[in-house]
């Protein structure tokens, strides 16, 4: 039995206004790397997790390897 997609269509007809607003800012703001929208939301994804801190990532990759040279880190320091 065939397992239908997400409707990313229906998703985004949904939020279009919020989404098309979002990015027609950063574009204004030629914010493309680090800026003034990539710190709101750092900052609003370490209140909703209930964190300190949040840094961002380019993609999963990179999520990864830190998440990973944090776990080496720490072991490095309890030895």
């Amino acid at each position: 039995m065939p397992v239908p997609f997400a409707d990313l269509r229906l998703q985004y007809q949904n939020i279009k206004a919020e989404i098309d607003g979002a990015i027609a800012a950063v574009i204004g703001d030629s914010a493309f790397i680090r800026g003034s929208h990539v710190d709101a939301f750092e900052q609003e994804f370490a209140r909703a997790a209930d964190i300190k801190h949040c840094v961002s990532c380019a993609n999963g990759t990179d999520a990864l390897y830190l998440a990973m040279a944090r776990v080496e880190g720490a072991a490095r320091r309890r030895r």
